[in-house]
């Protein structure tokens, strides 16, 4: 990196993350001609990737689509017509799983670490927030155009085909379920920028005060029995994680004795067992939507079993195979999450139309269809993903945009999600989402240079 940091931040650099960061990288200040001393290397968090936060978050997204293609049985019973049973939920193991395999914490806290990095590079080269938020909208708001127009489409011809509305509300809840991480990640992408400055300042108050806040609005909730207040719990939960994800980017964690992780990753897991005794879901996949602090023990419990797991998956994240999957894979991540349960739900479609004997859900032959279903998936998805996958690439900021477009564009972003969450995905809250997030990118065209205004007489020299 050409830039220096500032004094605050290169004192913070050199303390924690020159000792241990794994992604630290050297950065030489500007050198010289005269005799004056070479400056001393800086090392600084967060300055390049890291291969084996790539590899978790690929990891996590293949989990998200399997525990999905799990979840869902679907057949057609006479009398009955379409029955969607959520299968992986019915069964006894899938509770105790659910506190390790529930990894949108995880993802969380891998998002804060890759965000961090890439912001202090930005601000390193002079960028500004407002550049960063841009380049994140951009990336989210792109690939989901395409998403809310074809399910705006779907829902038209269900309706104009005579399928019955209480079908197509349940098909349209199953499919857009997932959507709640578009306004929860781009909110926390937003003000990442701001959480990094209160990192800097004041890290543990920082995150102790996200804590807090998701803890006060659980007890508001359960003592008022407002569900809605819940729904704020979609920015202190996922803030808390976002903000984990600096600690392991300078290098907190990983200068901890690993016996001094692992008593922090029991006491975070001991703290949920007594938070499921005092009435929290014992099953994760229920403290999702809204999230509960439940989820904030189970982010420490996660962000320490993956520094306790680094090793191992530095070994794998070297493998050449591994390596291309990520680079694929990760490269479409947005896409392949966006669509995975409409994809999902189109091929279980297609063959619920076909004569071929569907198993009962649950059934010993239901599970050993599955790997066939996610085949049929992934193909699916390949196809999808070469045709609108490039939409994920990062836009050229050659020029930049207003900051009033976006805070507006931002805005944009997170209201269809959220509406999604509110009012359900009916052709009207899809229709108007696609336009929406059309709305957030054109706001993000850089603003055109204004000519200079030439005096009454100028003389070119």
């Amino acid at each position: 990196m050409s830039s220096t940091p500032t004094p605050r931040r290169c004192a913070r650099s050199c303390q924690t993350c020159a000792r241990t960061s794994p992604v630290s990288v050297e950065s030489e200040g500007p050198v010289s001609e005269s005799s004056a001393p070479r400056p001393t290397p800086v090392r600084v968090a967060g300055a390049a990737r890291d291969p084996v936060i790539d590899l978790v978050r690929v990891l996590c997204v293949i989990i998200v689509v399997v525990g999905h293609l799990l979840m869902i049985g679907a057949a057609i019973v006479p009398g009955r017509g379409l029955v969607v049973e959520r299968t992986l939920l019915e069964t006894n193991w899938v509770a105790p799983v659910s506190w390790v395999a529930q990894v949108m914490p995880l993802f969380f806290v891998v998002g804060g670490f890759a965000g961090i990095g890439a912001w202090r590079r930005l601000e390193a080269a002079g960028g500004t927030a407002a550049e960063f938020i841009r380049s994140r909208v951009l990336r989210l708001a792109r690939p989901s155009i395409a998403l809310f127009a074809a399910l705006a489409l779907a829902v038209l011809v269900m309706h104009l085909t005579g399928v019955d509305p209480a079908a197509i509300r349940f098909i349209a809840l199953g499919v857009s379920s997932p959507l709640w991480f578009l306004a929860a990640y781009a909110f926390a992408q937003a003000y990442l920028p701001g959480l990094a400055t209160f990192h800097t300042q004041a890290p543990g108050r920082t995150l102790a005060a996200l804590a807090g806040g998701a803890l006060l609005f659980d007890v508001l909730r359960f003592v008022t029995g407002i569900e809605a207040l819940g729904l704020l719990n979609m920015t202190f939960v996922w803030l808390f994680a976002q903000q984990l994800g600096f600690w392991v980017a300078d290098g907190w964690f990983r200068a901890r004795r690993r016996r001094t992780i692992l008593a922090i990753a029991v006491a975070a897991y001991l703290l949920l067992a007594g938070l499921v005794e005092l009435g929290y879901p014992g099953n994760m996949l229920d403290n999702l939507n809204p999230p509960t602090f439940a989820l904030v023990a189970l982010a420490v419990g996660q962000t320490c079993l993956l520094v306790l797991a680094y090793p191992a998956l530095e070994r794998l994240a070297s493998v050449r195979i591994v390596r291309f999957v990520v680079a694929t894979v990760g490269s479409r991540l947005v896409t392949i999450y966006l669509w995975h349960l409409p994809v999902l739900a189109l091929v279980v479609g297609l063959l619920l139309l076909t004569p071929l004997p569907m198993p009962a859900s649950g059934s010993p032959a239901w599970w050993f269809t599955r790997p066939v279903i996610l085949a049929l998936m992934a193909l699916v998805l390949a196809g999808i993903s070469a045709l609108v996958g490039r939409l994920e690439r990062p836009a050229p900021l050659d020029s930049p945009a207003a900051d009033w477009s976006t805070g507006i564009a931002a805005a944009c972003m997170v209201l269809p999600p959220f509406a999604v969450i509110v009012a359900g995905l009916g052709f009207t809250v899809a229709a108007s989402s696609a336009l929406l997030l059309t709305a957030a990118v054109l706001l993000q065209r850089p603003v055109p240079a204004r000519p200079r205004e030439r005096g009454p007489s100028t003389v070119s020299p």
